[in-house]
């Protein structure tokens, strides 16, 4: 079966929590971009299509929300799913982040064969 999901951007400003969900999500043959900064992440999707995003809500400089609010203003969100990882515990967090239109809200350490079941159903 052939993955729909091609283009995979994480943003975190830990580069370590990068790599980890790069190694995770690597055996699935997507093609994965890092970026360590919301202002990075914005630079890389004004330039390329990406149809996931991961993106970490505390962040230094622009936040995970103000990234997802750039994203539906300059319409860089159409027909891409945004994941968005925390270490903030689920409350008015979650639900701001999906009522900006992320389409799932994990909070850290992940669950990584949950997100990765997530990531798979996401694709097919």
């Amino acid at each position: 079966m052939e993955n729909k999901l091609i283009n995979i951007l994480l943003v975190d400003d830990s580069t370590t929590n990068n790599l980890l969900l790069e190694s995770a999500l690597r055996h699935m043959n997507f093609q994965i971009t890092t970026a360590t900064s919301g202002e990075e992440a914005l630079k890389f999707m004004r330039k390329k299509k990406y149809s996931l995003v991961f993106l970490d809500v505390m962040m230094p400089g622009l936040s995970g929300y103000e990234v997802l609010a750039k994203m539906n203003e300059e319409k860089l969100i159409e027909n891409t799913s945004v994941i968005m990882v925390t270490a903030r515990s689920k409350t008015e967090e979650e639900k701001k982040a999906l009522e900006m239109g992320a389409i799932v809200y994990y909070e850290k350490p992940l669950d990584l064969p949950t997100l990765i079941e997530n990531v798979r159903e996401l694709s097919k």
